[in-house]
């Protein structure tokens, strides 16, 4: 067929380079093209920049290779390059339909979708397949490989001219997402290790610039749709209750002290990742970067996590927040210039990478003078129900962006939106305005002060049944509305009563007074829709961690955001426990302690008060 005759595998790109290109270029590609007039896959194993080979297809419109806009697809943790492909523009996964590779190369579009380093074909076997694995290790998503791998493969395409090195893309889902935020902060700059061999140099990298292997191109990322990413991964996982979107408390201190372990997930990602899907650096293991066997006995050891005598724990934190998280990398957030167009989609009912971490890392790039776009739905891990009629609209958005930043079609607005939760089969209204803040101008706000108390000594009979992990297991993997029958008591807590119809739109904030007993103690929270027969249905959730010895403290912190419709002839019950398990880690101090609680007050974020 003429048309194999072009798109021979990578290798017969070769006569698109220039004579003196001596870099070794990679073998053992095949294309296959599924009907006449449909896009052609090229597959194959290509060593990134260190050597580690990695199992990579590129999809390409039919007919003559040219330069095209190039879109990266990055997938999820312990995946695959397969998560965005799809044999046609419709997919079942709500999240990919009419947002894949067959989707943007029917219209034009280079797509590259390739498996992470120490998943799968990329070393997940580790050396027992290749010994080019034998350093190909996964490294959580950072700067320094997986988002160095990305800009690699993007280089080496625009030396053989199918991308333009100008119009280069990145989204992803989860995994994939936070590596697409990551790489928008980097910009057109690569994170270059001293020596890839050896460990010690690794914080040693330095920023260069990003110019494409063969033929030293300059490139340049011209757009990132980080779908459900996280931003801090040390708040994602381990949340101590300080972060916030910043529309009813400033945006705290998230790294001290350590928080509460998301324990279900960490748990559930950390053996996904593990052999036979994915290779982790081997124990002992001396690559700092990289210690994720040694991270996860260490947080599950239990408390105290202090990282000014515990040095794994420091090197932890470290390596996290500076290594694979956008949001604290403010000295490139401050440029001035080559900022990023970012679309940041995020999940309000995401249990993993909630609303607060799309929105404080949208709130810093436009600070910054950052081209952002932000949409929050019911979307993304679970308990997210994932909706294909929400989908579709946000892939609409999506494409829409992409399309203005890679061809020039018109400019998309770059404003936030909020759509609000539904438990039926009914589409929530959507909220828009040109920032977060003002989606929600008005508060409700209830108060109590009839006395609770708490204690970590026992089990929280609501915690099981609440849990995300569990909610996917009896769901298909997916997300769902969590309701509770009225025979099934409820925790210590305050009941408010509905006076009228609002809508909660982002982040409550709940004011405690307390004395606390014990040691680096957690409160647990959780926000209930209360309907007339007593049934129950979960609103949203929150942990905060205290730091030192008994006292008489107050506090303010801001449960995980949602879009909520309450109802007037309906109740709200905000419960505390201090045993939110299996989702959160419950402390394991010998001595248990106790909270008792004097006053509340919850103050919720609304369009309007009618």
């Amino acid at each position: 067929m003429r048309w194999l005759a072009a798109l021979l595998p990578w290798p017969a790109l070769i006569g698109l380079l220039p004579g003196n290109a001596l870099a070794p270029i990679p073998t053992g590609f095949g294309c296959t093209q599924a009907s006449a007039g449909a896009p052609v896959v090229c597959s194959g194993k290509v060593p990134s920049w260190d050597g580690v080979p990695l199992d990579a297809d590129l999809t390409l419109p039919p007919g003559p290779v040219n330069p095209r806009p190039l879109i990266v697809m990055l997938h999820g943790y312990a995946n695959q390059k397969t998560e965005w492909e799809s044999t046609s523009a419709d997919n079942a996964n709500p999240d990919k339909d009419h947002y894949n590779n067959f989707w943007f190369a029917s219209r034009g579009y280079a797509v590259l979708t390739y498996t992470a380093r120490g998943f799968h074909g990329s070393c997940g076997q580790g050396p027992l397949t290749d010994p080019r694995c034998a350093r190909g290790w996964m490294h959580l998503a950072d700067r320094r490989f997986e988002v160095r791998d990305t800009q690699y493969l993007a280089g080496l395409l625009a030396d053989l001219g199918v991308a333009d090195p100008q119009k280069v893309a990145v989204t992803g889902g989860s995994y994939g997402g936070g590596q697409s935020l990551l790489l928008a902060v980097q910009g057109d700059r690569i994170a270059a290790v001293p020596d890839p061999s050896d460990p010690a140099t690794y914080d040693q990298a330095s920023l260069v610039p990003w110019t494409s292997p063969l033929r030293h191109l300059a490139m340049h990322l011209a757009a990132a749709v980080p779908k459900y990413p996280w931003s801090d991964l040390v708040d994602s996982l381990l949340p101590n209750g300080r972060a916030s979107d910043g529309v009813l408390l400033p945006d705290g201190d998230r790294l001290s002290p350590v928080g509460v372990e998301k324990q279900s997930y960490v748990s559930y990602f950390y053996y996904s990742g593990n052999a036979p899907n994915g290779y982790y650096c081997p124990q002992p293991c001396l690559d700092p970067s990289a210690n994720i066997t040694a991270w996860f006995a260490r947080v599950n050891a239990g408390e105290p996590y202090d990282p000014a005598v515990d040095p794994l724990v420091a090197s932890a934190i470290n390596q996290l927040k500076t290594w694979k998280s956008a949001y604290y990398q403010d000295a490139l957030i401050a440029r001035t210039t080559d900022l990023v167009p970012v679309f940041d989609i995020q999940g309000w009912t995401d249990e993993l990478f909630p609303e607060v971490e799309g929105i404080s890392m949208v709130n810093k790039l436009q600070a910054n003078g950052w081209p952002v776009k932000v949409a929050v739905a019911d979307v993304g891990h679970p308990i997210a129900q994932n909706k294909a009629t929400v989908w579709s609209g946000l892939n609409t958005k999506a494409n829409a962006f992409l399309d203005h930043y890679l061809k020039g079609s018109p400019a998309p607005a770059l404003d936030a939106s909020a759509q609000v939760t539904t438990c039926s089969g009914a589409t929530g209204a959507i909220y828009t305005s040109p920032n977060w803040a003002g989606l929600a101008p008005d508060r409700a706000v209830f108060s109590a002060n009839t006395t609770q108390a708490t204690t970590s000594a026992t089990v929280d009979p609501i915690g099981p049944p609440t849990d995300p992990i569990a909610v996917a297991g009896t769901h298909a993997g997916n997300g769902a509305c969590v309701s509770l029958p009225a025979a099934m008591p409820p925790g210590a807590g305050w009941d408010f009563a509905v006076p009228r119809a609002f809508t909660l739109v982002g982040e409550p904030l709940l004011h405690l007074d307390m004395t606390v007993t014990g040691v680096d103690a957690e409160i647990d929270t959780r926000l209930w829709d209360v309907a007339e027969d007593g049934s129950r249905t979960l609103v949203t959730r929150g942990t905060y961690r205290f730091t030192g010895g008994p006292a008489a403290v107050s506090i303010d912190t801001c449960l995980q955001g949602n879009g909520w419709d309450f109802a007037p002839n309906h109740r709200m019950r905000l419960e505390v426990t201090q045993s939110d398990t299996p989702y959160l880690r419950m402390d394991t101090y010998p001595i248990p302690s106790i909270i008792s609680y004097a006053a509340v007050t919850l103050t919720l974020p609304t369009p309007t008060v009618s």
